[in-house]
């Protein structure tokens, strides 16, 4: 439904003025003069927020270093990616998921995330990956040298 919502929106305004999230409610809260409280519906949705992002924020060392990898490539901070936030939801193109693909090292391909563009699911991936002792030993690059001994460390060439 989220989706939906969105996608309607963006007929109409601008990116920016799009909303991330959505509140439901049965009712909003009123003035006694029957009017809509602004300061009361602003104090609601800042504890839900706040509540939303403690209970949401990556957690592990593989969605924090995710998290940076999402937001170097959706242009976003990475305080604004949730672990059950959607890469195209966020504005990723497919374009930017190969950008990610590569930023990732290729630890997963790009049908992996077409297949799973929640960040969560991206992190369980990446880690039953790392698990495994498949190829991708290194899933995210952070910047740092790769480690001694590994191909990257030879220069790509093999063993």
């Amino acid at each position: 439904m989220p989706r939906v919502l969105r996608e309607r929106l963006r007929e109409s305004l601008p990116e920016y003025m799009v909303p991330m999230t959505f509140h439901w409610r049965s009712s909003l809260p009123l003035t006694a003069n029957g009017k809509i409280d602004r300061k009361a519906l602003t104090a609601l949705a800042r504890e839900r927020d706040s509540a939303a992002q403690d209970r949401d924020a990556p957690s592990t060392p593989t969605e924090r270093r995710l998290a940076v990898v999402w937001a170097k490539v959706l242009g976003i901070p990475k305080d604004r990616i949730g672990r059950r936030h959607d890469f195209f939801d966020l504005g990723g193109t497919s374009l930017s998921q190969l950008k990610l693909a590569i930023a990732l090292g290729r630890a997963v391909s790009f049908e992996d995330l077409a297949r799973h563009p929640v960040f969560a699911d991206q992190a369980t991936l990446i880690d039953g990956r790392f698990d495994e002792g498949g190829a991708a030993a290194a899933p995210v690059q952070t910047g740092r040298a790769p480690p001694p001994g590994t191909t990257a460390a030879r220069g790509g060439e093999g063993p």
